[in-house]
């Protein structure tokens, strides 16, 4: 039987770990600290320490809860936060920006959600030119094959494929963070609910009922502020180095 985590048994779970004298700080994230986790749900927290050798994510199980770990220091902190910057996808920020606390200094934990909030003000860099191009290739590429008669198995493995790459290029390419698998969908609804309506319906019709036509369509409409689908007229060398042999 799944047992619903909630911050008290987060809590008690994590006193493993936050009272090692070496944690200077430890933030409780994802549903449990929102408030809405359900049965199944994990337990995630950012445990900060004085110093490691390297950053590290375990996974536990307690009581039955998966329980992910983050384990950083300040300096491993500051470089996940520039790297995930840099992919848009904060996540390690969120945790910490919108974790709650639950061991440390008031004082360096105040300071940390400082450091995590203004990742977050910052956004993500602009899509470089040869990224989007790059991109929208893909995505051109992937909607030509999907326009074709396909079996359903082959409508499914590439719908699957460009949900992901239409979505993150839509939202990445408008400014905005992106995320990974449901937090993808969430960062389509904060960039504009009704496109995540449409993204919902028409992927939902393609693999429920074979249907193409709505997912084309959306592909286009994404596509055309940036230029429209784009294949013909694309060239990438690859670098001269990558050969084998003399």
């Amino acid at each position: 039987m799944n047992i619903t985590p909630t911050i008290e048994i987060a809590d008690t779970v994590l006193r493993e770990w936050t009272d090692q004298p070496d944690v200077i700080a430890a933030f409780l994230a994802g549903s449990v600290a929102k408030g809405n986790a359900g049965p199944g749900s994990d337990i995630d927290a950012v445990l900060v320490y004085h110093h490691l050798p390297s950053a590290v994510r375990e996974t536990h199980e307690r009581l039955g809860i998966t329980v992910e770990l983050f384990l950083h220091d300040p300096d491993t902190l500051a470089y996940f936060w520039e790297a995930d910057r840099q992919i848009g996808k904060p996540s390690l920020a969120r945790m910490v920006a919108n974790g709650l606390p639950v061991a440390g200094d008031p004082g360096l934990i105040e300071e940390l959600k400082r450091q995590a909030q203004a990742v977050l003000d910052g956004g993500p860099p602009e899509l470089p030119e040869e990224e989007n191009r790059s991109r929208r290739y893909a995505i051109s590429d992937l909607a030509a094959d999907l326009a074709q008669p396909r079996s359903p198995a082959e409508q499914l493995a590439i719908g699957a494929r460009l949900y992901i790459d239409l979505a993150d290029f839509t939202v990445r390419a408008a400014g905005a963070w992106t995320g990974t698998g449901k937090g993808l969908a969430k960062a389509l609804m904060r960039l504009d609910p009704m496109l995540a309506a449409t993204f919902e319906h028409a992927f939902g019709e393609l693999f429920a009922n074979q249907d193409p036509s709505e997912v084309l369509a959306l592909v286009d409409l994404c596509l055309a502020p940036y230029g429209g689908r784009f294949m013909a007229g694309d060239r990438r060398p690859a670098p001269a180095d990558w050969r084998l042999g003399d």
